[in-house]
């Protein structure tokens, strides 16, 4: 793929992502949460079964072993992002879920037994900041919506890490799309043990679902996966940093909502946090080199070790939905 082509087509992920907030706000006004997870898995799964069937039944007890581990960790997080909206305003679920790009520096520092890098603690300050700021300058006025939030923060900071190892042996287009599979199998058994499978009542809920399944999640993930290879680090940062402005923009449009002045500059030292601990300087030919995924690697003792964007994951550490 050419790669300034990647690079724009990159940019369109966060776009998708942040189109979630809202539609998951809109979709909880009469749906179940369990219920619009299960929904919007099974029809990105089944959509991304049928155009990547060649590559998606090339399965075997390991794949499927890991893709049914993400698979329940995405559930419970999809779960909690839906909550979360539906108990909060979509712009601030959005701006607080894109915390997890904080988090997992300071989770793998911790795994590694390091210290975070600076400019990870310079952007967990700002964030801090922003934070006290969105919340009213009181952290305990965070509603339960926002603290939902972040415990979706920090359960997708969970599947991050555990999707990093997981993907390094197995094709990751094949992983992702059988991740969606058994995400909306837990996300549906859920559904029917504590509060009933619901479906969409009306045209506009219907609307709603295929919109979160197509768009946010098969488009959001077939594009990340497609065009990382590709596409430089930090540029990768810089668009996933962009996700919660996405959401903010979508929210006014779709559901009328308008953050208070000190909310807004709260949201925006958040933004400015992310990106701080994200984005790095452009290196000389740091974003010139491509790679090819382990899973289609040939053994060869002079090949190098894969970069992190050659497996199928974020550079910032966030797994592909």
């Amino acid at each position: 793929m050419d790669r300034k082509k990647a690079i724009a087509l990159s940019f369109s992920v966060p776009v998708a992502w942040g189109f979630s907030y809202p539609l998951m706000k809109i979709g909880m006004d009469s749906m179940n949460a369990t219920s619009i997870v299960a929904l919007r898995c099974i029809i990105a799964f089944v959509a991304c079964l049928l155009l990547f069937h060649k590559r998606a039944f090339r399965i075997n007890r390991d794949l499927m072993v890991r893709a049914a581990i993400i698979g329940a960790i995405m559930a419970i997080e999809l779960t909690c992002m839906c909550l979360g909206s539906s108990l909060t305003s979509a712009s601030t679920a959005g701006f607080l879920q894109s915390l997890t790009v904080v988090i997992v520096p300071f989770a793998n520092a911790a795994l590694l037994r390091r210290a975070p890098e600076r400019k990870v603690l310079i952007g967990t300050a700002i964030v801090t900041c922003g934070m006290l700021l969105l919340s009213g300058a009181d952290f305990t006025s965070l509603n339960p919506g926002a603290l939902i939030m972040l415990l979706s923060a920090f359960v997708y900071a969970g599947h991050i890490i555990v999707a990093k190892r997981f993907v390094e042996d197995v094709d990751p287009l094949a992983l992702g799309v059988w991740q969606l599979g058994f995400g909306g199998l837990f996300s549906g058994i859920a559904a029917f043990t504590f509060g009933g499978f619901t479906l969409p009542g009306t045209p506009g809920e219907v609307v709603v679902v295929v919109a979160l399944a197509l768009i946010c999640s098969a488009y959001g993930f077939i594009t990340q996966t497609l065009v990382q290879p590709h596409v430089p680090a930090e540029t990768t940062g810089f668009a996933f940093s962009l996700e919660p402005v996405c959401s903010a923009v979508f929210s006014f449009f779709l559901v009328g909502e308008v953050l208070s002045p000190i909310a807004f500059f709260g949201a925006v030292l958040i933004l400015t946090g992310v990106m701080v601990a994200t984005v790095e300087l452009p290196r000389l030919h740091a974003g010139m080199l491509t790679t090819m995924p382990a899973w289609q690697k040939r053994p060869s003792a002079s090949r190098r070790p894969h970069s992190l964007c050659s497996r199928g994951i974020k550079a910032t550490g966030a797994p592909l939905q």
